[in-house]
């Protein structure tokens, strides 16, 4: 699948190839000669892979919807249907001691091999995008199931790809008769929904080829790398206290924990939620991570390392621990530690802004308002400019055309007021204890316990504390202004340490939802206790459930311990952090809440596909932070242009609860989740204009896997069939 090109603008691409260029390459190039027993002689066009040599010879490193693995790519000529010429890419072959295009693509391989005549947009066309193909364009490629050294070898296509049924048997059929690897497991796999093989199952199945879906494969694959990297540490397999664990610390867990602190690496027995707030937050500090699914105390692998020093490196298609010394782990961290810390600019402010006054000038003036309010909020005004998502009476907006809001209405209060909040003077004891506790935090020498036991105090001191004269008085009356009669809101944290490049901070802080019509006590603390109802979004709750509780509660959380470890291993310096806040309805007030979404504006884990991941997951169960043995669906979006189709490939079916089996079909039909692209689409070409040096071509942006960041957003869908935008922020992962 890594053979596809899009369409590029760049002088030195294949589209530019001239057709001297051509001729000079060609006919240096022997490719009908056989395989030889001499890899490094093979040409660039191979016609037939006769040993398991071969394909490891002309295959290279897997880029496509499963990290593991080798593929080596195909192109089919089928201008003279009566005389099938496959021949397979030699994706080693050097020129001039580098690889060159041709050895990469599938388009200028043909233009080399096969002087086709077509221009990359119609070469796309007639390959990719009809089902009456001039050529077939795959991979072969292969997967370890099931524990097995034997791998699978298969054969598959781009997952925009029309190719179904009887072309599938015709491409296929061409192919293995070219391979010749004795008691090879062939394997059809279609990576999308459209690739069908209904009719033919029995064609297929005389050719020895079984039909093996991304999915089932995912589901048979024993080692799932989901970051990959190196980290020097001790390994703590099933660790009995989460929060005994450090930056030094290896764990291997059962299930992913969704409060993990900072750690030098992971691996988990139960699968990972890809779009999950901590394998999103592996992947931007760039901690490794993976799946091993044989996983424990007794896997022989691991138990000789237990409570060792030791280095991992995660790499595709395994991972390696070997023995090191607690001084070079030590070192190791003291080099991650030891950059200078990096003070967050804000500016002082003291309205509170609704979010359609935030987004009434431009939208870069908008997300610029991060400075005064946090990303969250200021992203929230950028969402619901008439330039982006817009709102009904934005004629030709995207929430003008579906006649409701996509935003929801509400109001961002400053990072000034927590300010201000902290240094009220009744609250002296406070400051002094969050001064004190910042000193002491970026020497470095505070125990796991230690850090916990002072952020405990510095929470319930929160808690305890009173507001500034007039200060609850100007949220109650902006309640009133932006949201009359509305009587359940969410108190969303935005903080200036979230959302910013390469620390998004996601699920570090805590939302709380509020009642308006209950008041806040004159006397006493507010409270934070477990929420045993299942609401999905809010882990816990304030008592009394009061607008000023619910303040204060977030206002805490910017001291929560994983935040605050995260921060440090960021390098993040703590004293200059502030909390604003997003002030929005209840996001069920309207209508109960069907499924919740991410789209990650591009395919982790991959450069070899085009396109977005999306995640979905039934009723209020989050993705971002599912309940214990639950996961997501996750499906493959893939498109270039607006233009041409867009493929959906649903590479893991979701399991909404711990005691039902896993879904058989998706979360989502295809028409919303092709909405859902279509909007994220929107909204990445509005924030690419109104952030310089996001991607140098907007209206590429959402199809180009080479940008530097991505956009992770969060969407409610409402049983009424209402969409309900939750946030966007900047990812750094990949």
């Amino acid at each position: 699948m890594t053979g596809f090109l899009a369409r590029t603008t760049s002088a030195s691409s294949p589209i530019a190839m001239a057709d001297d260029v051509v001729s000079d390459i060609a006919p240096s190039l022997s490719f009908l000669r056989a395989p030889t027993s001499a890899p490094g002689s093979l040409p660039l066009a191979v016609a037939e892979i006769d040993s398991a040599d071969t394909f490891d010879a002309v295959s290279t490193d897997a880029g496509d919807l499963v990290a593991s693995g080798r593929a080596a790519k195909f192109l089919i000529d089928r201008r003279d249907p009566s005389a099938l010429s496959p021949r397979f890419v030699n994706g080693n072959f050097l020129r001039d001691g580098v690889v060159p295009d041709e050895a990469k693509f599938h388009y200028p391989f043909g233009r080399v091999t096969f002087r086709i005549p077509e221009s990359l947009d119609m070469f796309n066309a007639v390959t990719y995008f009809t089902l009456d193909k001039r050529y077939i364009a795959g991979t072969l490629r292969t997967y370890h199931l099931d524990g097995s050294q034997d791998p699978v070898y298969g054969l598959q296509f781009y997952p925009q790809d029309l190719i179904r049924e009887r072309a599938v048997v015709e491409a296929v059929g061409a192919i293995k008769t070219r391979v010749g690897i004795g008691g090879a497991r062939f394997a059809f796999v279609p990576t999308a929904s459209q690739q069908t093989t209904a009719m033919v199952t029995g064609e297929l199945a005389a050719l020895g080829i079984e039909v093996l879906p991304i999915d089932r494969i995912l589901g048979a694959i024993q080692y799932l790398p989901l970051n990959l990297g190196e980290a020097w540490g001790y390994l703590r397999v099933f660790p009995s206290d989460n929060n005994a664990l450090t930056p030094s610390d290896i764990p291997v867990f059962d299930e992913l924990p969704l409060d993990l602190s900072v750690v030098a690496g992971v691996l988990t027995r139960a699968v990972q939620d890809t779009n999950s707030h901590v394998n999103l937050k592996s992947k931007e500090r760039r901690t490794p991570n993976a799946v091993l699914r044989n996983a424990g105390p007794d896997n022989p692998r691991l138990a000789p390392f237990a409570d060792q020093p030791v280095h991992l490196v995660v790499g595709r298609d395994d991972f390696t621990l070997d023995r090191t010394t607690p001084e070079i782990i030590a070192a190791k961290l003291a080099e991650r530690m030891g950059r200078p810390l990096i003070r967050l600019e804000w500016l002082p402010e003291t309205e509170l802004r609704s979010y359609d006054e935030i987004a009434a000038g431009t939208t870069r003036e908008a997300r610029g308002s991060a400075a005064r309010y946090g990303s969250k909020a200021a992203n929230l005004g950028f969402l619901a400019h008439r330039g982006v998502l817009g709102r009904v009476a934005d004629v030709g907006s995207p929430s003008a055309e579906r006649g409701y809001e996509l935003v929801p209405r509400g109001f961002a209060v400053p990072l000034q007021a927590y300010r201000d909040f902290i240094e009220h003077p009744p609250n002296a004891d406070v400051r002094s204890m969050i001064e004190a506790f910042v000193a002491a935090e970026q020497t470095g020498e505070l125990s796991p316990q230690q850090r916990t036991e002072r952020v405990d105090d510095i929470r319930s001191a929160i808690m305890a504390a009173s507001f500034p004269p007039g200060a609850l008085e100007r949220v109650r009356s902006k309640l009133d202004e932006v949201l009359p009669d509305v009587e359940k809101v969410k108190v969303r944290s935005s903080a200036n340490a979230e959302d910013i490049p390469d620390f998004d901070g996601a699920g570090l802080h805590d939302s709380y939802s509020a009642n308006t019509t209950k008041r806040d006590r004159p006397m006493g603390p507010c409270l934070v206790e477990e929420d045993d109802a299942d609401d999905g979004d809010v882990k816990r709750k304030v008592k009394p459930k009061s607008v000023g509780c619910a303040i204060k509660g977030v206002y805490a959380s910017l001291w929560n311990k994983r935040a605050v470890e995260e921060r440090s291993f960021a390098r993040i310096d703590q004293d200059s952090v502030a909390m604003g806040l997003a002030i929005v309805p209840a996001y069920d007030a309207e209508s109960d809440v069907a499924a919740n979404a991410v789209v990650v504006t591009r395919v982790l884990n991959t450069d070899g596909v085009y396109g977005y991941s999306v995640s979905a997951q039934q009723g209020n169960n989050l993705v971002t932070n599912p309940n214990p043995g639950t996961y997501s669906e996750i499906t493959i979006a893939a498109f270039i242009s607006d233009d041409e189709p867009t493929s959906l490939t649903v590479t893991r079916f979701a399991k909404p609860t711990a005691d039902a089996p896993e879904r058989t079909e998706p979360v989502l039909p295809s028409e919303r989740m092709l909405e859902l692209v279509d909007l994220a689409k929107q909204v990445e070409r509005a924030y690419c204009r109104a952030t310089p040096g996001y991607y140098p071509d907007c209206d590429f942006a959402p199809a180009a896997n080479d940008k530097d960041t991505a956009l992770d957003l969060e969407v409610k869908v409402l049983e009424d069939g209402h969409l309900v935008y939750k946030q966007v922020r900047e990812f750094g992962g990949r």
